[in-house]
Protein backbone atom coordinates (compact mmCIF):
# COMPACT_ATOMS: atom_id res chain seq x y z
CA UNK A 1 0.00 0.00 0.00
CA UNK A 2 1.53 3.34 -0.79
CA UNK A 3 2.22 5.37 2.02
CA UNK A 4 1.37 8.98 0.82
CA UNK A 5 -0.90 9.30 -1.96
CA UNK A 6 -2.30 11.72 -3.31
CA UNK A 7 -5.31 12.85 -0.83
CA UNK A 8 -8.30 15.21 -2.01
CA UNK A 9 -8.99 18.73 -0.19
CA UNK A 10 -11.00 19.25 2.85
CA UNK A 11 -12.19 21.80 4.63
CA UNK A 12 -10.41 23.18 7.62
CA UNK A 13 -11.66 21.56 10.52
CA UNK A 14 -11.17 18.11 9.30
CA UNK A 15 -8.07 19.09 7.72
CA UNK A 16 -7.02 19.99 11.66
CA UNK A 17 -8.78 16.48 12.78
CA UNK A 18 -7.06 14.87 10.32
CA UNK A 19 -4.04 16.42 11.35
CA UNK A 20 -4.19 15.70 15.08
CA UNK A 21 -4.88 12.12 14.29
CA UNK A 22 -1.98 11.77 12.13
CA UNK A 23 0.44 14.00 14.63
CA UNK A 24 -1.14 13.28 18.04
CA UNK A 25 -3.36 9.75 17.97
CA UNK A 26 -1.41 7.53 15.19
CA UNK A 27 1.34 8.40 17.04
CA UNK A 28 0.36 7.02 20.52
CA UNK A 29 -1.71 4.15 19.31
CA UNK A 30 1.31 2.37 17.30
CA UNK A 31 3.52 0.20 19.93
CA UNK A 32 6.34 2.25 17.94
CA UNK A 33 6.05 5.71 16.22
CA UNK A 34 8.13 5.02 13.21
CA UNK A 35 8.05 5.97 9.30
CA UNK A 36 6.28 2.34 9.27
CA UNK A 37 3.32 3.28 11.83
CA UNK A 38 0.35 1.48 10.66
CA UNK A 39 -1.80 3.74 12.29
CA UNK A 40 -0.42 6.72 10.27
CA UNK A 41 0.03 4.76 6.40
CA UNK A 42 -2.79 2.29 6.82
CA UNK A 43 -5.42 3.95 8.21
CA UNK A 44 -5.30 7.46 6.43
CA UNK A 45 -5.13 6.48 3.18
CA UNK A 46 -8.53 3.89 4.01
CA UNK A 47 -10.14 7.22 5.25
CA UNK A 48 -9.43 8.69 2.22
CA UNK A 49 -10.87 6.02 -0.37
CA UNK A 50 -13.69 5.13 2.05
CA UNK A 51 -16.47 7.53 3.77
CA UNK A 52 -17.09 5.02 6.87
CA UNK A 53 -13.25 4.89 8.00
CA UNK A 54 -13.51 8.44 7.39
CA UNK A 55 -16.31 9.35 9.95
CA UNK A 56 -14.55 7.12 12.07
CA UNK A 57 -11.77 8.93 12.18
CA UNK A 58 -12.98 12.20 12.38
CA UNK A 59 -14.82 11.20 15.17
CA UNK A 60 -12.03 9.94 17.00
CA UNK A 61 -10.02 13.14 16.40
CA UNK A 62 -12.89 15.49 17.43
CA UNK A 63 -13.03 13.68 20.76
CA UNK A 64 -9.32 13.30 21.42
CA UNK A 65 -8.86 16.53 20.98
CA UNK A 66 -11.43 17.80 23.12
CA UNK A 67 -9.55 16.64 26.02
CA UNK A 68 -7.38 18.76 25.21
CA UNK A 69 -9.30 21.83 26.85
CA UNK A 70 -11.27 22.70 29.60
CA UNK A 71 -14.92 20.52 29.71
CA UNK A 72 -16.38 24.13 30.00
CA UNK A 73 -14.46 25.55 27.00
CA UNK A 74 -16.29 26.72 23.78
CA UNK A 75 -13.80 24.30 21.62
CA UNK A 76 -13.96 21.05 23.63
CA UNK A 77 -17.96 21.44 23.44
CA UNK A 78 -17.93 22.03 19.91
CA UNK A 79 -15.56 19.45 19.48
CA UNK A 80 -17.76 16.73 21.16
CA UNK A 81 -20.63 18.24 19.11
CA UNK A 82 -18.12 17.17 16.04
CA UNK A 83 -17.35 13.73 17.14
CA UNK A 84 -20.83 12.73 17.62
CA UNK A 85 -21.66 13.73 14.43
CA UNK A 86 -19.18 12.11 12.59
CA UNK A 87 -20.16 9.31 15.27
CA UNK A 88 -23.43 8.95 14.12
CA UNK A 89 -22.46 9.38 10.32
CA UNK A 90 -19.78 6.74 10.72
CA UNK A 91 -22.37 3.90 12.32
CA UNK A 92 -24.75 4.67 9.41
CA UNK A 93 -22.25 4.10 7.39
CA UNK A 94 -20.77 0.68 8.83
CA UNK A 95 -24.38 -0.54 9.50
CA UNK A 96 -25.34 -0.31 5.54
CA UNK A 97 -21.60 -1.58 4.80
CA UNK A 98 -21.93 -4.45 7.12
CA UNK A 99 -25.27 -5.90 6.12
CA UNK A 100 -24.08 -5.75 2.51
CA UNK A 101 -21.18 -7.37 3.35
CA UNK A 102 -22.64 -10.39 5.27
CA UNK A 103 -25.24 -10.66 2.20
CA UNK A 104 -22.58 -10.93 -0.40
CA UNK A 105 -21.11 -14.47 -1.95
CA UNK A 106 -18.30 -12.94 -3.40
CA UNK A 107 -15.28 -12.55 -0.88
CA UNK A 108 -12.93 -11.27 -3.91
CA UNK A 109 -14.61 -8.06 -5.18
CA UNK A 110 -15.51 -7.10 -1.37
CA UNK A 111 -11.84 -7.45 -0.08
CA UNK A 112 -11.19 -3.20 0.42
CA UNK A 113 -15.58 -2.92 1.31
CA UNK A 114 -14.03 -5.84 4.08
CA UNK A 115 -10.85 -3.82 5.06
CA UNK A 116 -12.93 -0.47 5.38
CA UNK A 117 -15.35 -1.91 7.32
CA UNK A 118 -12.76 -3.73 9.95
CA UNK A 119 -10.95 -0.76 10.13
CA UNK A 120 -13.94 1.29 10.92
CA UNK A 121 -15.25 -0.85 13.91
CA UNK A 122 -11.36 -0.88 15.32
CA UNK A 123 -11.47 3.04 15.29
CA UNK A 124 -14.99 3.42 17.28
CA UNK A 125 -13.80 0.56 19.27
CA UNK A 126 -10.82 2.79 20.38
CA UNK A 127 -13.86 5.54 20.31
CA UNK A 128 -16.01 4.06 22.75
CA UNK A 129 -13.21 3.72 25.59
CA UNK A 130 -12.84 7.54 25.32
CA UNK A 131 -16.73 8.04 25.79
CA UNK A 132 -19.26 5.14 26.57
CA UNK A 133 -20.08 4.02 29.98
CA UNK A 134 -19.31 0.51 30.83
CA UNK A 135 -18.48 -1.95 27.77
CA UNK A 136 -20.12 -0.28 25.45
CA UNK A 137 -16.49 -0.69 23.41
CA UNK A 138 -17.73 -4.79 22.89
CA UNK A 139 -20.12 -3.97 20.25
CA UNK A 140 -17.73 -2.87 17.99
CA UNK A 141 -15.65 -5.77 18.88
CA UNK A 142 -18.12 -7.84 17.95
CA UNK A 143 -18.71 -6.20 14.65
CA UNK A 144 -15.17 -6.41 14.00
CA UNK A 145 -15.50 -10.36 14.91
CA UNK A 146 -17.80 -11.18 12.19
CA UNK A 147 -16.02 -9.22 9.80
CA UNK A 148 -12.80 -11.38 10.56
CA UNK A 149 -15.75 -14.41 10.37
CA UNK A 150 -16.68 -13.70 6.72
CA UNK A 151 -13.40 -13.11 5.70
CA UNK A 152 -12.21 -16.77 6.63
CA UNK A 153 -14.43 -18.12 4.21
CA UNK A 154 -13.08 -16.53 1.44
CA UNK A 155 -9.29 -16.28 2.46
CA UNK A 156 -7.84 -19.79 2.58
CA UNK A 157 -4.06 -18.67 1.62
CA UNK A 158 -1.77 -15.99 3.22
CA UNK A 159 -1.29 -14.57 -0.08
CA UNK A 160 -4.09 -13.03 -0.11
CA UNK A 161 -4.07 -10.79 2.71
CA UNK A 162 -1.77 -7.53 2.20
CA UNK A 163 -0.29 -5.35 4.96
CA UNK A 164 -3.51 -3.60 6.02
CA UNK A 165 -4.83 -6.87 6.79
CA UNK A 166 -2.62 -8.38 8.77
CA UNK A 167 -2.58 -5.09 11.16
CA UNK A 168 -6.32 -5.07 11.13
CA UNK A 169 -6.10 -8.63 12.17
CA UNK A 170 -3.62 -8.57 14.73
CA UNK A 171 -5.63 -5.20 16.30
CA UNK A 172 -8.44 -7.26 16.44
CA UNK A 173 -6.40 -10.39 17.88
CA UNK A 174 -4.42 -8.79 20.45
CA UNK A 175 -7.33 -6.71 21.75
CA UNK A 176 -9.55 -10.52 22.14
CA UNK A 177 -6.70 -12.20 24.10
CA UNK A 178 -6.63 -8.89 26.21
CA UNK A 179 -10.76 -8.62 26.73
CA UNK A 180 -10.17 -12.76 27.56
CA UNK A 181 -8.20 -12.22 30.36
CA UNK A 182 -11.73 -10.95 32.40
CA UNK A 183 -14.10 -12.36 30.23
CA UNK A 184 -13.30 -15.91 32.00
CA UNK A 185 -14.93 -17.65 28.87
CA UNK A 186 -14.67 -21.24 28.66
CA UNK A 187 -13.45 -21.50 25.45
CA UNK A 188 -12.32 -18.59 22.61
CA UNK A 189 -12.64 -19.03 19.24
CA UNK A 190 -8.98 -17.11 18.59
CA UNK A 191 -6.97 -18.59 16.11
CA UNK A 192 -3.60 -20.23 17.70
CA UNK A 193 -1.64 -18.48 15.35
CA UNK A 194 -1.66 -15.61 12.75
CA UNK A 195 0.02 -13.91 10.51
CA UNK A 196 2.40 -11.51 11.67
CA UNK A 197 4.76 -8.64 10.38
CA UNK A 198 7.59 -8.07 12.95
CA UNK A 199 7.23 -3.95 12.19
CA UNK A 200 3.86 -3.98 12.50
CA UNK A 201 2.68 -6.89 14.91
CA UNK A 202 5.20 -6.07 17.62
CA UNK A 203 5.06 -7.80 20.42
CA UNK A 204 2.83 -10.76 18.62
CA UNK A 205 4.86 -13.13 20.95
CA UNK A 206 4.38 -11.85 23.85
CA UNK A 207 0.69 -11.67 23.55
CA UNK A 208 0.58 -15.08 21.47
CA UNK A 209 1.94 -16.71 25.46
CA UNK A 210 -0.89 -14.69 27.06
CA UNK A 211 -3.34 -16.22 25.27
CA UNK A 212 -1.94 -19.74 25.60
CA UNK A 213 -1.53 -19.48 28.96
CA UNK A 214 -5.58 -18.11 29.18
CA UNK A 215 -6.85 -20.82 28.07
CA UNK A 216 -4.69 -22.76 30.35
CA UNK A 217 -6.61 -21.18 33.26
CA UNK A 218 -9.41 -21.88 31.61
CA UNK A 219 -9.33 -25.65 31.16
CA UNK A 220 -9.21 -26.15 34.11
CA UNK A 221 -12.70 -25.14 35.01
CA UNK A 222 -14.17 -26.83 31.81
CA UNK A 223 -16.80 -28.91 31.83
CA UNK A 224 -16.78 -29.53 28.13
CA UNK A 225 -13.28 -31.50 27.99
CA UNK A 226 -12.36 -33.61 30.98
CA UNK A 227 -8.93 -32.63 32.82
CA UNK A 228 -7.87 -36.58 31.13
CA UNK A 229 -8.59 -35.34 27.76
CA UNK A 230 -6.21 -32.28 28.41
CA UNK A 231 -2.54 -31.97 28.00
CA UNK A 232 -1.53 -29.78 31.15
CA UNK A 233 1.01 -26.58 30.03
CA UNK A 234 3.93 -26.85 31.88
CA UNK A 235 5.38 -23.86 33.08
CA UNK A 236 9.17 -24.79 31.62
CA UNK A 237 8.16 -24.85 27.95
CA UNK A 238 6.08 -21.30 28.56
CA UNK A 239 9.36 -19.70 29.93
CA UNK A 240 11.19 -21.01 27.31
CA UNK A 241 8.65 -19.11 24.79
CA UNK A 242 8.45 -16.01 27.09
CA UNK A 243 12.75 -15.73 26.92
CA UNK A 244 12.32 -16.58 23.16
CA UNK A 245 10.05 -13.52 22.68
CA UNK A 246 12.03 -11.16 24.59
CA UNK A 247 14.96 -12.28 22.44
CA UNK A 248 13.48 -11.20 19.35
CA UNK A 249 11.97 -7.72 20.41
CA UNK A 250 15.38 -6.71 21.40
CA UNK A 251 16.33 -8.64 18.21
CA UNK A 252 13.96 -6.80 16.26
CA UNK A 253 14.87 -3.12 18.20
CA UNK A 254 17.85 -2.87 16.88
CA UNK A 255 16.45 -2.75 12.88
CA UNK A 256 14.01 0.35 14.23
CA UNK A 257 14.46 3.87 13.46
CA UNK A 258 13.73 5.11 16.64
CA UNK A 259 13.35 8.95 16.46
CA UNK A 260 15.48 9.42 19.43
CA UNK A 261 17.76 8.06 21.91
CA UNK A 262 15.01 8.05 24.80
CA UNK A 263 12.43 6.37 22.41
CA UNK A 264 14.90 3.56 22.41
CA UNK A 265 15.53 3.46 25.51
CA UNK A 266 11.81 3.66 26.08
CA UNK A 267 11.30 0.91 23.98
CA UNK A 268 13.71 -1.31 25.66
CA UNK A 269 12.19 -0.87 29.08
CA UNK A 270 9.20 -1.82 27.47
CA UNK A 271 9.94 -5.07 26.39
CA UNK A 272 11.55 -5.48 29.98
CA UNK A 273 8.48 -4.95 31.26
CA UNK A 274 5.97 -7.30 29.37
CA UNK A 275 9.08 -9.58 29.75
CA UNK A 276 8.26 -9.96 33.40
CA UNK A 277 4.70 -9.00 33.31
CA UNK A 278 4.30 -12.36 31.23
CA UNK A 279 6.42 -14.46 33.89
CA UNK A 280 4.03 -13.21 36.52
CA UNK A 281 0.98 -14.42 34.77
CA UNK A 282 2.77 -17.25 33.54
CA UNK A 283 3.55 -18.05 36.91
CA UNK A 284 0.15 -17.39 38.93
CA UNK A 285 -1.48 -19.54 36.27
CA UNK A 286 0.24 -22.22 35.44
CA UNK A 287 2.72 -22.79 38.90
CA UNK A 288 2.27 -23.56 42.16
CA UNK A 289 6.07 -24.18 43.28
CA UNK A 290 7.16 -21.90 45.67
CA UNK A 291 10.11 -20.89 43.91
CA UNK A 292 7.59 -19.24 41.61
CA UNK A 293 7.21 -16.71 44.60
CA UNK A 294 10.77 -15.17 44.38
CA UNK A 295 10.86 -15.60 40.20
CA UNK A 296 7.25 -13.05 40.93
CA UNK A 297 8.83 -10.71 43.40
CA UNK A 298 11.68 -9.95 41.53
CA UNK A 299 10.00 -9.79 38.31
CA UNK A 300 7.79 -7.17 40.37
CA UNK A 301 10.24 -4.99 41.54
CA UNK A 302 11.93 -4.61 37.96
CA UNK A 303 8.12 -3.57 36.63
CA UNK A 304 7.88 -1.18 39.29
CA UNK A 305 11.30 -0.04 38.63
CA UNK A 306 10.74 0.42 35.44
CA UNK A 307 7.47 2.43 35.90
CA UNK A 308 9.05 5.13 37.84
CA UNK A 309 11.46 5.70 34.66
CA UNK A 310 8.45 5.51 32.36
CA UNK A 311 5.69 6.97 33.90
CA UNK A 312 6.05 10.53 32.63
CA UNK A 313 6.98 9.41 28.63
CA UNK A 314 3.87 10.26 26.53
CA UNK A 315 5.20 7.76 23.99
CA UNK A 316 5.09 4.49 25.76
CA UNK A 317 2.06 5.88 28.50
CA UNK A 318 -0.58 4.16 26.21
CA UNK A 319 1.35 0.53 26.33
CA UNK A 320 1.92 0.35 30.65
CA UNK A 321 -1.69 -0.49 31.61
CA UNK A 322 -0.71 -4.53 31.46
CA UNK A 323 2.94 -4.35 33.04
CA UNK A 324 1.50 -2.03 35.80
CA UNK A 325 -1.71 -4.14 36.45
CA UNK A 326 0.54 -7.58 37.03
CA UNK A 327 2.31 -5.69 39.25
CA UNK A 328 -0.10 -4.27 41.15
CA UNK A 329 -2.03 -7.23 41.42
CA UNK A 330 0.89 -8.66 43.55
CA UNK A 331 1.15 -5.53 45.99
CA UNK A 332 -1.26 -6.94 48.43
CA UNK A 333 -0.06 -5.99 51.92
CA UNK A 334 2.52 -3.77 50.67
CA UNK A 335 0.83 0.23 50.79
CA UNK A 336 4.10 1.59 49.48
CA UNK A 337 4.00 -0.42 46.60
CA UNK A 338 0.72 0.08 46.27
CA UNK A 339 0.81 4.03 46.12
CA UNK A 340 3.54 3.06 43.39
CA UNK A 341 1.39 1.71 41.01
CA UNK A 342 -1.45 4.35 41.69
CA UNK A 343 0.34 7.33 41.09
CA UNK A 344 1.36 5.76 37.74
CA UNK A 345 -1.72 4.78 36.72
CA UNK A 346 -3.22 7.97 37.98
CA UNK A 347 -0.14 9.56 35.63
CA UNK A 348 -0.85 7.37 32.23
CA UNK A 349 -4.66 8.82 32.76
CA UNK A 350 -3.29 12.30 32.53
CA UNK A 351 -1.38 11.63 30.06
CA UNK A 352 -3.39 9.26 27.39
CA UNK A 353 -6.96 9.34 28.99
CA UNK A 354 -9.03 7.27 31.11
CA UNK A 355 -9.73 4.94 28.47
CA UNK A 356 -11.10 1.89 31.04
CA UNK A 357 -8.19 2.02 33.27
CA UNK A 358 -10.58 3.56 35.72
CA UNK A 359 -11.92 -0.04 36.56
CA UNK A 360 -8.64 -1.40 36.06
CA UNK A 361 -7.26 0.95 38.58
CA UNK A 362 -11.10 0.43 41.16
CA UNK A 363 -10.47 -3.70 40.84
CA UNK A 364 -6.43 -3.45 41.93
CA UNK A 365 -7.57 -1.21 45.03
CA UNK A 366 -10.64 -3.58 45.97
CA UNK A 367 -8.33 -6.39 45.70
CA UNK A 368 -6.07 -4.86 47.79
CA UNK A 369 -8.43 -3.61 50.48
CA UNK A 370 -9.74 -7.14 51.06
CA UNK A 371 -8.63 -9.88 53.84
CA UNK A 372 -8.74 -12.66 50.95
CA UNK A 373 -7.40 -16.24 51.61
CA UNK A 374 -3.85 -16.40 51.78
CA UNK A 375 -2.28 -16.97 48.05
CA UNK A 376 -5.64 -15.55 46.56
CA UNK A 377 -4.59 -14.72 43.26
CA UNK A 378 -6.57 -11.76 41.58
CA UNK A 379 -7.36 -14.27 38.66
CA UNK A 380 -9.08 -16.44 41.55
CA UNK A 381 -10.81 -13.42 42.80
CA UNK A 382 -11.10 -12.15 39.26
CA UNK A 383 -13.06 -15.04 38.22
CA UNK A 384 -15.20 -15.23 41.38
CA UNK A 385 -16.56 -11.66 41.25
CA UNK A 386 -16.34 -12.30 37.18
CA UNK A 387 -20.27 -10.53 37.11
CA UNK A 388 -19.50 -7.56 39.35
CA UNK A 389 -16.26 -6.57 37.82
CA UNK A 390 -16.40 -5.74 33.80
CA UNK A 391 -12.33 -3.83 32.71
CA UNK A 392 -10.00 -4.07 29.58
CA UNK A 393 -6.88 -4.54 30.84
CA UNK A 394 -5.65 -2.96 27.28
CA UNK A 395 -2.82 -1.04 26.13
Amino acid sequence: MTLRPSFPRFDELTTQLLSHFDQGIAARLAWVDDSRNPWRNVILPLSHDSQTVRYSVLALAAEDLAYKYPTDHPWAQRLQTVSGHHRNSALSWLSRELGTLLQSSNGVSCTNQARCVLASALILYNLELLTAPAAQWRIHIQCAREIILWKLQFTSTAVSLDTADVFLLYEYYYTSVFIGLTTFDPTDDLPEEILTCDKMTIFSDFIRIMQTVTRAERLKYSTSQPASQSTPIGIGPIISQIEAAKAKMIQLGETIEFKSVDARRDFECLVYMYYHATLIYSHRVLAESPSSEECIRSSQNIILEHVSHLSQSSAVAHDLVWPLFIAGSECRGSPHMQRIVELAMVNIMRISGSLDRNRVLSFLKTFWSLDLEPGTTWVQYARAKSIGFSFLVIL
